[in-house]
């Protein structure tokens, strides 16, 4: 069989708080263009409208659902991405310099996060909630 033929554009999951945003970008995209396209899904209005069923939400976990930051320009966040040892996330994230093209440091369905900048503009630890892969019930 030959080779597959690497993909023109990557898929990129982009995720903060319970959020998953799915981003789009070309090999030759620089991280300036996938933040922007993050900016816009950050500015959408249907993030931050009221949930029509509000009064049937529960929390999961017990703990307050907390809100993702407005944002209004590419200043008020960065992006990042997990930093693996042996293919498993430590905790920790690598920021993205937006002069790199995506080909150089990302790969194909990579996942982003989001680190907020404050009101002082100092970096925010990454918010974001993992879902599991398995139900609770199923474990047992």
């Amino acid at each position: 069989m030959p080779p597959k033929a690497q993909p023109k554009a990557y898929v990129l999951p982009l995720k903060t708080h319970k959020l998953t945003v799915f981003l789009s970008a070309s090999l030759s995209d620089k991280i300036s263009t996938v933040k922007q396209d993050a900016l816009s899904a950050l500015k959408a209005p249907v993030l931050h409208a009221p949930s029509p069923h509000a009064e049937f939400a529960m929390s999961v976990d017990g703990s307050a659902d907390p809100t993702v930051p407005k944002v209004t320009s590419v200043k008020d966040f960065e992006l990042c991405r997990a930093v693996k040892e042996r293919g498993r996330p430590t905790g920790k994230y690598e920021l993205l310099d937006d002069n790199m093209q995506v080909r150089s440091c990302l790969t194909n369905w990579e996942t982003l996060y989001v680190r907020f900048r404050d009101s002082d503009g100092d970096l925010l630890p990454v918010q974001a909630t993992i879902a599991p892969l398995l139900d609770e019930q199923e474990e047992e």
